[in-house]
């Protein structure tokens, strides 16, 4: 029995508002099979083996996510991201690098004065260490954010819900 979607009329069928009923059309009132009822179980809504198909196809995605960091790097189809896994070791060398130049920072105020480095220590590199973190935590942020929106979009239509 060959099978056509729900909104293609069949070969018996006539098209909506064409005056043809469908074989078997149910009295006026009742509700219709694949027409959407408040409250009510849906079913016949995918086309025969359809529904079957959208959850099958979530299995190689969960297989890539369970990927470890050189798998992902290396998954030439793009199904995982890497950019989640790597994006804690690139925040933590951003802090490393940011106390590295605010070291230097000292060193240097240390040469012109003893109080330039004084105050260039107890003020100026906090500050310094503070709003450089600051702006690479929302950048990161911004990221990773993006990145989630995709992994959440992708679970939903993995899901079916579109």
């Amino acid at each position: 029995m060959p099978t056509t979607p729900i909104w293609q009329p069949g070969p018996q069928q006539g098209a909506p508002g064409q005056g043809a009923p469908a074989q078997g059309a149910p009295q006026q009132g009742a509700p219709q099979q694949g027409t959407f009822q408040p409250g009510a179980p849906q079913q016949g809504v995918y086309p025969q083996g359809a529904q079957q198909d959208v959850f099958a196809q979530g299995a190689p995605r969960r297989a890539a996510e369970s990927r470890g960091f050189f798998g992902a790097l290396f998954d030439f189809s793009f199904t995982s991201f890497v950019t989640t896994k790597i994006i804690k070791v690139l925040y933590a060398l951003i802090l490393v690098l940011a106390v590295l130049t605010a070291l230097v920072y000292t060193i240097i105020a240390f040469k012109v004065s003893a109080g330039f480095g004084i105050l260039t220590l107890v003020i100026g590199d906090p500050l310094f260490i503070i709003i450089v973190m600051a702006f690479w935590r929302l950048v990161l942020e911004a990221f990773v954010v993006v990145f989630r929106m995709a992994e959440d979009i992708r679970a939903l239509r993995d899901r079916g819900d579109r």
